[in-house]
């Protein structure tokens, strides 16, 4: 009785201490979601064109990797390898995503349960991060997220009259 009981509580805890999706930073638009850190490869390419070898090495990161949809350009990633084996690369984590708004306009840009506005600083303030003035406009907040940093970036437009204005958003896990 106290092996069977000794076994159940440790698959408990096993199952407990896995990461949830709900546990990164999901960037959603329309009707799409990519979550940094937790999607892999296979499920970018459910809905995405990205055009990426067969397979990765062991540790092995690509990166600014072009991503479309509708033959249109909207988005960078970079994919890594967390194994310490070859992998085929549809089992590779995307880590890091920069998605520029102007190049797919949603309606609705969304991280987590948390509608983005189209000013940055006004995005701070509702994520309580790090306003910051050089050279333009930028917002950093972050948390931890399986023992690693998940950090997000929302950027202002420095091409535009309105510097605030959101212009693309990057989110990675390191």
């Amino acid at each position: 009785m106290k092996k069977l009981f000794s076994v159940l509580l440790i698959s408990i805890l096993l199952c407990g201490c896995m990461s949830q999706r709900e546990d990164y930073y999901i960037f959603s638009f329309d009707d799409f979601t990519i979550t940094p850190g937790y999607d892999n490869v296979e499920f970018m390419k459910l809905i995405f064109d990205v055009d990426l070898p067969d397979r990765l090495s062991a540790g092995e990161t690509l990166k600014d990797q072009d991503v479309f949809f509708w033959n249109s350009y909207f988005a960078d990633i970079d994919v890594t390898n967390q194994k310490k084996e070859e992998i085929r690369i549809n089992e590779a984590v995307v880590s890091r995503l920069i998605f520029y708004l102007s190049n797919y306009p949603a309606s609705v840009y969304k991280i987590g349960n948390i509608e983005l506005s189209e000013s940055v600083k006004e995005n701070c303030r509702i994520f309580e991060g790090e306003y910051i003035e050089r050279n333009g406009y930028a917002c950093a907040f972050g948390k931890k997220s399986a023992g690693k940093n998940n950090v997000v970036i929302l950027y202002g437009d420095i091409f535009g009259i309105d510097q605030d204005k959101l212009d693309h958003v990057e989110i990675y896990v390191e």
